[in-house]
């Protein structure tokens, strides 16, 4: 599974990668902004793209679209703050979920789980594999 942090807040986006990889076993790699994450995906494809919406060069919404329109098979989740218009239009994109800010972790991470593993077939590494 390949799965992408985008987030210009340095903190966020380490926790959402820390957290991904002591509760699912997933090394998620990681972008600050959406020019960054843009340029990750025209090389690679990713199973879920977890994307904050406000940040600087190209916001989450374009980067949405773009993902959208040119890996229509990969999830989407965005994060944002409570901002009622931010939350509509991410709405109205037809993503996969859309959490507010502070993240509510058991939520996002069963989210994360039924995306990735739709089957209940959560990845199983051990230690030792994941060293290697």
């Amino acid at each position: 599974m390949r799965v992408l942090v985008v987030d210009d807040n340095i903190i966020d986006r380490r926790f959402i990668k820390y957290t991904l990889f002591t509760h699912l076993n997933i090394c998620a790699e990681t972008a600050k902004d959406g020019l960054e994450a843009l340029n990750k995906i025209k090389n690679n494809y990713y199973d879920l793209v977890i994307t904050d919406i406000v940040m600087p060069k190209m916001e989450g919404i374009e980067l949405i679209n773009h993902i959208q329109s040119h890996s229509p098979t990969s999830q989407i989740i965005a994060i944002s703050g409570n901002n009622p218009y931010y939350l509509y239009i991410v709405k109205k994109l037809g993503i996969a979920s859309v959490f507010t800010k502070p993240l509510d972790i058991n939520n996002f991470l069963k989210r994360v789980e039924k995306l990735l593993f739709p089957n209940g077939l959560k990845a199983n590494v051990s230690k030792t594999e994941r060293v290697i």
